[in-house]
């Protein structure tokens, strides 16, 4: 079975079995998504092109899977879709990628304000300036996503979809079963509460 004949029936049987303290659900429930979630944590890391020197998908990926299946075991109720299923996974990418942007905004801070040298290899490119090491950018990209967790969930959604997997309003609309107008509303409001959290400061 691969991602793409997953349904709710299948999902809610490998939560529950994982439940139970059953592994090799949990391995089969992996396996059934792991390219789609592969192909979702890597549309997500590009949104943090700052990570990429340091970060690459499947370090990501890993690292958010312990998260989902940890949460997996105790939420309640049990995702009621498939659909729900992709935004929690989604959830938890997006929180181990503000973690690795706290992480090394910090160390290349020195841990205490101070930036750090970044060496490059040596030759004449070594002193160039290059976005993908300032710390405020960074930060920036962080604190731009973590705006994103606190957007009410059908706004966050709608984010996700646009920003990291380029959907158009029509396929938004199509997947939520609203008019196009719905969707572009949402999206407005979005950017509006967006703007106006980060006041005004969107990273590079």
């Amino acid at each position: 079975m691969n991602d793409q004949s997953i349904h709710t029936v299948h999902l809610q049987a490998w939560v529950k079995r994982i439940r139970a303290g059953d592994l090799q659900a949990r391995d089969e429930l992996i396996r059934a998504c792991c390219h789609r979630l592969e192909r979702l944590a890597s549309k997500m890391l590009s949104g943090f092109r700052n990570l990429r020197p340091m970060s690459d998908t499947g370090d990501v990926l890993d690292a958010a899977l312990v998260r989902l299946m940890e949460t997996l075991g105790k939420i309640e109720p049990i995702p009621e879709s498939t659909r729900a299923f992709f935004g929690l996974a989604a959830c938890h990418i997006r929180r181990e990628l503000i973690d690795l942007v706290r992480h090394y905004g910090t160390a290349r801070r020195g841990g205490e304000g101070r930036p750090v040298p970044i060496t490059a290899g040596g030759g004449d490119d070594a002193d160039v300036p290059d976005r993908t090491d300032d710390p405020d950018d960074l930060e920036r990209w962080g604190q731009f996503h973590e705006a994103v967790e606190q957007l009410p969930p059908e706004e966050r959604e709608i984010v996700g979809l646009k920003f990291y997997h380029g959907w158009t309003e029509v396929q938004i609309a199509e997947l939520f079963g609203v008019a196009e107008r719905t969707v572009r509303r949402r999206w407005r409001a979005a950017c509006a509460t967006l703007a106006q959290t980060l006041h005004g400061e969107f990273p590079e």
